[in-house]
């Protein structure tokens, strides 16, 4: 497993108002962190930040040794190194299970296959051929994880991942997040569910655009 380091420091995001003011966050291979908050508080922009998809207005950003400058597009070292899994799966409804789960490695001419292995892992081996559009919520989940670690990244960001969930695929999503969290990757998950957030070895909470420990 790749070794991590994130560093956050006062990072700040503004739209028509100040959304993140003051962020302060560290997380490595030994964090499994959950970030607490109402809709519209700015969890979403925080993911969006780490994931490297937007940009803050001020404020350092250090991933695994590298300065992420504003502006700049790092497409490469979010895909070799960040796995996402999200509320609503973002898979392709036409396409089958094994096509969803084989997308990140199209990018990534020199990533070995592992999909049988993982489907067997999540125990979806026997759905590879059929269209994730006939799927239950919760196999649609176990697709949607297996895409997010075909490329064996060392970052797990989950926006609510079990929020359409049934209470048992819900145990089951988490105890595959829990499992892969001991392997070494670390894992942030943002969610407004605080028995979600309980599975999480870190709870913060933001308000006011900080981020407070539970």
């Amino acid at each position: 497993m790749q070794k991590l380091k994130v560093e956050l420091t006062h990072v700040k995001k503004s739209f028509t108002r100040p959304v993140l003011t003051d962020i302060n966050l560290t997380v490595d291979n030994g964090s499994y962190i959950a970030v607490l908050g109402q809709s519209g508080c700015g969890k979403s922009t925080l993911m969006n930040i780490l994931s490297m998809v937007e940009d803050r207005d001020g404020g350092d950003f250090v991933f695994n040794g590298r300065r992420i400058k504003i502006g700049d597009d790092y497409a490469r070292l979010r895909r070799e190194n960040i796995g996402f899994i999200f509320q609503s799966y973002n898979l392709i409804p036409t396409l089958t299970c094994l096509e969803n789960i084989q997308m990140p490695i199209l990018y990534q001419k020199r990533a070995e296959d592992k999909s049988g292995m993982w489907m067997e892992r999540m125990g979806i081996g026997h759905l590879k051929d059929q269209r994730v559009n006939t799927l239950s919520g919760g196999e649609k989940q176990r697709v949607a994880i297996v895409r997010a670690l075909m490329l064996d990244p060392c970052l797990l960001l989950a926006d609510e991942p079990t929020g359409n969930l049934d209470e048992d695929n819900a145990k089951l999503v988490f105890e595959i997040i829990k499992e892969e969290h001991e392997k070494g990757r670390g894992v942030v998950m943002i969610t407004h569910n605080e028995q979600a957030a309980r599975q999480a070895k870190t709870v913060f909470k933001l308000k006011g655009g900080v981020l407070h420990e539970d």
